[in-house]
């Protein structure tokens, strides 16, 4: 988020990169914004001052999905009750959003998942909890806000009733981030943050394995949790001979991340659903062309129906390789999409745009319209503002 005055004391966190992304939007704007988040790295819990900006940090314990996240959500209670803002936005349906009803503080609760369907394709213990946790929260709740169109139509219709669609946005810096010129390597990229079924990787391996009989030089890289070197899904490469041509570069750092990607020719996005698509939206603004499932979720929006990027069959390797192929083959091609990709986000995920969006809303859940602490212009011409890292889950927006 962003600093005036970064503290050196501020520890790891539970990170989303949306809330920092939707913090910094704010700040800019001239608001002051309480986060509430929580750490399993300090002994005690701590608050942190800016100008605008104070965090609160409180404790969380080993294992809390055994406690049904009982002393998380009474630490998050306290600090709201201790720091409190006008309206809070909690993102996801879990402790957080459970937190932030506690406090009776109006409300408005960010749909990002599908509990159940999560738990349908992955059933655990952890998962089960988190479903429980997801049918408590989105009854209590009274103001909903679906991250999309998909997420929306997948939620019981009763539910759909006090919902809203405000759509993720990329922050307004990122494009900022590209040379004037973008030198394309000779490698295709995935970012995909763990190494499940659902996230089509062993299948976007093995299309690239029948890709590189085509184009012997091509690389595949590989970032995300689960995909360093020697992790979860080097290991699988290598077991089944998928590893030639395969770099696995693990996590990066938001704007390292966002340079790959603009440096490929081509993104494979083999995920089976998507309720929205960050990592393909970031790639659109990055002028990297998509290969998306037809069927995975937000992504044919997303995509604006295969204008911005190819839509195919995601479960085929076949279906996968021959629509990158296309790409790699035709570089007008390639620059046509890419051209459009750029356009279509900017006009309907950019942050001037969905930012506005969350204003009105909150705006209409409190039933008076708010103005910022400071104008925005005022706080531009500080120029005192420093990046720092992510580490919010719960806002509070605080309208002076």
């Amino acid at each position: 988020m962003e600093w005036e005055n970064r503290p050196a004391s501020l520890p790891e966190t539970n990170a989303f990169p949306l809330t920092s992304h939707l913090v910094n939007a704010l700040l800019r704007r001239g608001y002051d914004v309480v986060v509430y988040t929580n750490s399993n790295s300090i002994p005690e819990p701590i608050v942190l001052h800016d100008t605008h900006l104070t965090v609160c940090v409180s404790l969380e314990m080993k294992q809390p999905g055994r406690r049904f996240y009982k002393q998380e959500i009474e630490g998050l209670k306290q600090h709201i009750l201790a720091y409190p803002a006008d309206i809070i936005s909690a993102f996801w349906t879990y402790e957080y959003a459970w937190a932030a009803l506690r406090s009776g503080l109006p409300t408005v609760v960010s749909v990002h998942d599908v509990a159940y369907k999560i738990l349908l394709k992955q059933f655990d213990v952890f998962r089960f909890v988190r479903f429980l946790m997801n049918e408590i929260v989105v009854r209590k709740t009274k103001h909903l806000v679906a991250n999309s169109a998909y997420t929306y139509s997948i939620l019981p219709a009763w539910i759909r009733k006090k919902t809203t669609i405000i759509n993720n946005f990329y922050p307004e810096h990122l494009p900022d981030l590209l040379p004037e010129t973008i030198v394309k390597g000779n490698y295709i990229v995935s970012v995909v943050q763990g190494f499940t079924k659902r996230k089509g990787i062993p299948l976007a391996l093995k299309a690239f394995a029948k890709l590189r009989q085509q184009h012997p030089k091509l690389e595949y890289h590989l970032i995300g949790i689960n995909y360093e070197e020697n992790g979860l899904a080097h290991a699988y490469a290598k077991k089944h001979n998928l590893a030639e041509g395969v770099r696995f570069l693990g996590c990066m750092t938001s704007d390292e991340l966002f340079k790959h990607v603009a440096g490929a020719k081509v993104m494979l996005h083999p995920s089976e659903e998507e309720s929205f698509g960050m990592a393909v939206l970031e790639a659109m603004v990055a002028g990297t062309v998509v290969v998306g499932g037809k069927k995975s979720g937000f992504i044919p929006k997303l995509l604006d129906y295969g204008k911005a990027g190819i839509l195919c069959d995601i479960r085929s390797a076949a279906a996968i390789s021959e629509a990158a192929h296309r790409l790699l083959a035709d570089a007008s091609l390639r620059d046509s999409y890419e051209r459009h990709a750029r356009r279509f986000a900017a006009q309907h995920f950019s942050e001037d745009v969905i930012v506005e969006q969350h204003l009105n809303y909150y705006n209409n859940v409190l039933g008076k319209t708010h103005q910022p602490t400071i104008a925005p212009e005022a706080k531009a011409q500080n120029n005192v503002i420093a990046k720092a890292s992510m580490v919010a889950n719960v806002l509070g927006y605080t309208f002076l």
